[in-house]
């Protein structure tokens, strides 16, 4: 499975960087031939693109390496790395034609529009979109998001070329020569992709949400065991898109026999593992049903915490230190938690007046 998935990743990544070369190359003499600075921007745009493609066919081949006695959580990660660094490159060079295109609209030029620049320009519109298809249907199959960006990519390039294309045409039949602030349109959209690049993979590096598809299949699949009562704690890590670890905390109840509960934990790992690819790890929580005061007591909490979306689990009365420990697993970062901690540990004191309230806060 990961080797097909590599093997068509990387053909498609090599025709879109044939592609790209083509179109740098044809756009780039076009400019040159016309002395149109939009046009061999555009050019040099479609050749970072170029460099982008080559990259990145290294770095997919790279994440696809199994799992080693030093790197135990595989090599997904390359990708990441390597995209990280091209969105600084691409940065550099939307810098490069910012300041081109500025000095060009401070010294405008008259541009020589010849039949090779409309149809290099025409051309390159023509075979980004076919690129852009091309990523979104192979993407797709292939659950990439490197061929989804790499899609975004194009069609964000077909429609910069679409507009240096307009300028070009209004330049010519009014006289207005608009070549430098075109270049300086571009320059601006080469810009923004990079920084959202860069932006996207220290997201990822840093350690993000995962994706709320994934959480919820996960999510139903530890439920649909007729023995766990609830699940919480569920946190999923990205080490790439073919190597993905979970752990989460189910609730079982306490009488059941511990090889019972061990059972339907495997039972439950393996198909998450068979159906999501995600290698989990369940811990096992008990539940004491029999225990009159704190059933009351996770009654009373729940329904505290109830008004602010959140859940309460992993709760404990101990008796020997006046203390009752909790968790609060939140789902918003606009949850007010100093708030909600403070209504919790009332909810408890009204309980057990004398008891001690430690309140642990789950970001989940």
């Amino acid at each position: 499975m990961k080797n097909t998935r590599t093997r068509n990743a990387v053909v498609t990544l090599a025709v879109g960087l044939a592609l790209n070369i083509s179109l740098g190359v044809l756009k780039f003499v076009a400019g040159l031939l016309a002395g149109s600075n939009s046009v061999t921007s555009d050019g040099i745009n479609n050749l970072s693109d170029a460099a982008v493609s080559v990259v990145t066919i290294i770095s997919t081949v790279l994440a696809a390496r199994s799992a080693d006695h030093d790197h135990p959580y595989g090599h997904g990660r390359y990708e990441y790395i390597a995209t990280l660094l091209l969105g600084a490159v691409i940065i550099a060079v939307g810098a490069e034609v910012l300041f081109g295109g500025i000095e060009r609209s401070i010294s405008p030029e008259p541009v020589e529009h010849s039949a090779l620049m409309f149809a290099a320009l025409g051309v390159s519109i023509a075979v980004k979109l076919i690129m852009a298809v091309m990523y979104v249907v192979r993407g797709r199959a292939a659950r990439s998001d490197t061929m989804r960006a790499a899609a975004v990519d194009s069609f964000s390039d077909a429609a910069v070329t679409t507009a240096v294309l307009i300028c070009a045409m209004i330049e010519m039949y009014t006289g207005f020569i608009i070549d430098g602030y075109a270049s300086i349109a571009v320059s601006v959209v080469i810009l923004v992709m990079g920084l959202r690049i860069v932006k996207r993979t220290v997201s990822r590096l840093l350690g993000e949400r995962p994706d709320a598809a994934l959480f919820a299949e996960v999510t139903r699949i530890i439920t649909s065991c007729p023995l766990v009562i609830s699940v919480h704690d569920l946190m999923i890590n990205d080490y790439g898109e073919t190597y993905k670890t979970a752990e989460a905390d189910a609730v079982f109840d306490s009488r059941l026999p511990f090889t019972e509960v061990h059972g339907a934990c495997d039972a439950i790992e393996r198909e998450v593992r068979e159906v999501t690819g995600v290698r989990l790890c369940l811990h096992a929580d008990p539940l004491q049903s029999d225990d009159e005061r704190l059933a009351a007591l996770r009654e009373r909490v729940d329904g505290a915490v109830a008004a602010f979306g959140a859940t309460a689990h992993d709760i404990e009365i101990h008796d020997d230190e006046n203390t009752v420990t909790l968790d609060i697993a939140v789902t918003s970062d606009k949850c007010p938690t100093d708030e909600m901690i403070g209504i919790v540990s009332a909810t408890v004191r009204a309980m057990l007046p004398s008891f001690t309230v430690n309140v642990g806060i789950d970001h989940v």
